[in-house]
């Protein structure tokens, strides 16, 4: 077939000339996408759109007393909490599956495969020690001076600061109340 033949080919095709429907089948779902009319909105004599509002007053909005009200609204919740004497840490071996709960007092370090672990504090909310945990945590691999992690972690949401390590994943359980 020679190039014309080719592109005439591709221009049928994309007119729509050619059917892509096996035989039998028939077009019974019907969407209605065919029907559908786009028009641009027309802007009118006082620089609007319509029954919308112009940018302008788009602009405006905020600065006529929305935001204050906005200012009230606070999304802080706070725990009464209490500290507690240690903390139960589940640590995970990415390489080897090996999953190990750990008992640490606060001021203690506990070792896990090559990681060192040292618990600064756990604290718990007041009335409700099974609730949740808070726990400091101080992470460091053997070799390293630095911490591969150091903050708090929190039971309910380990992944809000998570430890980042490639092979380590350690995350606290609870705290000790006795």
């Amino acid at each position: 077939m020679s190039r014309l033949g080719i592109v005439l080919m591709a221009a049928f095709i994309a007119c729509g000339g050619a059917q892509a429907q096996e035989p039998g089948f028939s077009d019974d779902l019907d969407t209605g996408i065919d029907d559908i009319e786009i028009t641009p909105l027309e802007e009118d004599e006082e620089g609007g759109f319509g029954e919308g509002l112009s940018l302008e007053e788009l602009q405006r909005l905020p600065d006529e007393g929305f935001q204050d009200e906005l200012n009230d609204i606070t999304t802080e919740f706070r725990d009464t909490v209490a500290s507690s004497s240690g903390a139960t840490l589940r640590a995970l071996d990415k390489l080897t599956g090996r999953v190990e709960d750990l008992g640490a007092g606060v001021g203690d370090m506990v070792r896990f495969g090559r990681i060192e672990i040292f618990l600064g504090d756990c604290r718990y909310p007041e009335g409700n020690p099974s609730g949740d945990a808070y726990a400091y945590l101080t992470v460091r691999v053997d070799g390293t001076e630095d911490p591969v992690f150091s903050g708090w972690m929190i039971a309910s949401s380990p992944a809000l600061n998570a430890m980042d390590h490639q092979r380590y994943d350690l995350w606290p359980l609870s705290c000790s109340t006795s």
